[in-house]
């Protein structure tokens, strides 16, 4: 059972994480992840069947054929296919890791086929959060503050773009801001947001108070698509249940969950510590689960499940403590919760939480002489560089496990910072937070394209479905994210990300963080970013804390091929054509 270092406190209103992990640059490598799984149907208005590598038949009514499927059935030429469409590949013109397979252009959309869709326009809201006093002097002085008035430009640089290339079946995309009016935690002022944007009369919002599950819920309640950074390692029952509208970019608590019962199995279980301090390295491992959960326990079966699953697969576990995220008592919390992890005899913690409690507990930790190994198990930014050097490090100097990000590459060589330049001849509009805006914009967008003309969010969802995973390149680096049942995990998958690599945290290397700061401390990624999918995590012991093939971020000139996308020639009305 898990244990809660205090009682269930009111919801802060500085309780803010999330909003602040959505601004600070780091996030930007999130959106990374949104390697677009591209994939289609059939014909306008026919039910289509496709054999995946899941369950086997599955059928989508109303999406379009694809290139891929026209050629195979030798119709290529019986559809009109976009300019923007390149023939000789089947996929879009448009230079991103992953661009999303041709569709036809249709001659009728269908009109007013859902709520915030009509003959012409698309009408999308995207939300701000409210100014902070507490937190946006913090990020300015860090140099990781970008105002609304530029997020907002970027949002509309990013739909320009996809909008000049993807198939909008003859309609327009029309942005609306919805201002924030409470913090990420106010479920009143969430919901007022939540009808402000039904109000608007939006087909989908992009981002929004993401602790806050009212917005989520009442998005859902009126039939609104909730994209992206709206929704935040929600549990699988929660974006289930709220099918078709919610749509995170995953994976969700359950299946890191399960990768991370795997890894520990397949590399950790039945040997000695031998990545821990000199207190825990000669005994057999034993471990311990500390978990992040909400005041009101949303997560709480999702960690109940995870534990036992650990002990299912014949794990050695010896205890569960969850905490909150209460910035009234970090300092606090951190002492409680070293005392309760240190009680139990874990040599071994497995972590899944946030990036900014670990640096009120980890020097707790080291006061009271506890140093064991600590797995990273589906944490929220917490295997960021950023985040990692605030930890304390003789703690931290004995911490690997799953990497969910991508493989780095440098800020230039970023397809979420060369798009803007390929296209308009500028770099984005905001610093810190483009990758985000860019990564919201292309599920979103990649979802409108493979709906086809009958835009509503069954479409929209049967669109995604049908869209076959992207390969993950020869060296297997590249980000694979799915919907529906392509055979990685049992039952429907509503998650998105589907692999993950394996890193370990190196306090003495020095490079940048995801800001740009040079200083010491980077995570090592083993087999140079090398991921997994479910059920292929290797057997044979994998170099932990061995830097020979590790990587921490490719220099411009060593980029893989598949962590860059294929040039494309610049449009000749895109605005980069005129300078």
């Amino acid at each position: 059972m898990a244990t809660q270092q205090t009682p269930k406190p009111p919801k802060s209103a500085l309780a803010r994480y999330a909003p602040v992990i959505a601004i600070v640059a780091v996030v930007a490598i999130v959106a990374v992840i949104i390697g677009v799984a591209s994939g289609g149907s059939n014909d306008k208005k026919a039910t289509t069947t496709t054999t995946t590598a899941g369950s086997g038949a599955q059928s989508f009514a109303d999406v379009p054929i694809l290139f891929s499927e026209a050629k195979e059935k030798g119709t290529v030429d019986k559809y009109k296919w976009p300019s923007t469409c390149d023939t000789t590949t089947g996929y879009v013109k448009i230079p991103i890791l992953s661009p999303p397979p041709c569709t036809p252009e249709e001659a009728d959309n269908g009109g007013a086929t859902s709520p915030g869709v009509s003959a012409d326009t698309i009408k999308i809201g995207y939300y701000t959060a409210k100014p902070d006093p507490t937190y946006d002097p913090i990020l300015k002085a860090a140099g990781a503050y970008d105002s609304p008035e530029a997020s907002a430009k970027a949002y509309q640089q990013y739909i320009d773009i996809y909008s000049h290339q993807y198939n909008l079946y003859g309609r327009k995309i029309e942005l609306t801001q919805i201002k924030g009016s409470g913090s990420s935690t106010d479920e009143v002022a969430a919901k007022a947001d939540a009808d402000k944007a039904a109000a608007a009369g939006v087909f989908a919002v992009i981002g929004g108070p993401a602790q806050a599950r009212s917005f989520q819920t009442e998005l859902a309640a009126k039939k609104i698509l909730c994209m992206g950074a709206c929704v935040v390692a929600a549990p699988r029952k929660f974006v289930a249940d709220s099918s078709p509208y919610v749509w995170g970019v995953g994976p969700n608590p359950e299946q890191t969950a399960e990768m991370t019962t795997t890894f520990i199995k397949n590399q950790l279980a039945d040997k000695n510590a031998v990545y821990g301090g000199d207190d825990v390295k000669s005994k057999p491992r034993t471990f311990a689960l500390l978990s992040y959960d909400t005041p009101d326990g949303e997560y709480k079966d999702s960690w109940d499940t995870f534990y036992n699953d650990l002990k299912t697969a014949g794990v050695p576990v010896v205890g569960h403590i969850s905490y909150f995220l209460n910035p009234a008592s970090l300092a606090a919390d951190g002492r409680t919760v070293a005392t309760k992890l240190k009680s139990t005899g874990a040599t071994s913690i497995i972590f899944t939480g946030d990036p900014i409690f670990p640096s009120y507990l980890t020097p707790q930790m080291t006061q009271q002489g506890y140093f064991p190994e600590w797995v990273m198990s589906g944490t929220v930014l917490a295997d960021t560089n950023v985040f990692a050097r605030k930890f304390d490090q003789q703690q931290w100097a004995h911490a690997f496990g799953l990497q969910l990000i991508p493989a780095r590459v440098p800020k230039p060589q970023q397809d979420s910072y060369t798009l803007t330049q390929w296209f308009l001849g500028t770099p984005p509009a905001t610093s810190n937070n483009y990758g985000i805006i860019k990564g919201d914009v292309e599920l979103l967008m990649d979802g409108i394209h493979l709906a086809g003309p009958n835009l509503t969010p069954q479409t929209f969802l049967d669109g995604w479905r049908h869209a076959p995973a992207a390969k993950s390149g020869p060296n297997e680096l590249n980000t694979i994210v799915t919907y529906g049942d392509h055979g990685y995990w049992s039952g429907l998958d509503y998650g998105g990300l589907d692999n993950a690599g394996i890193l370990y945290w190196d306090p003495k290397v020095v490079g940048p963080d995801e800001t740009g700061n040079v200083a010491p401390g980077m995570y090592r990624l083993v087999d140079g970013g090398r991921r997994y999918l479910p059920n292929q995590w290797p057997t044979a012991p994998v170099k932990l804390f061995d830097p020979a093939g590790t990587v921490t971020i490719y220099p411009a000139n060593a980029i893989p091929p598949e962590l860059q996308p294929t040039p494309v020639p610049v449009p000749a009305d895109a605005p980069a054509a005129t300078k």
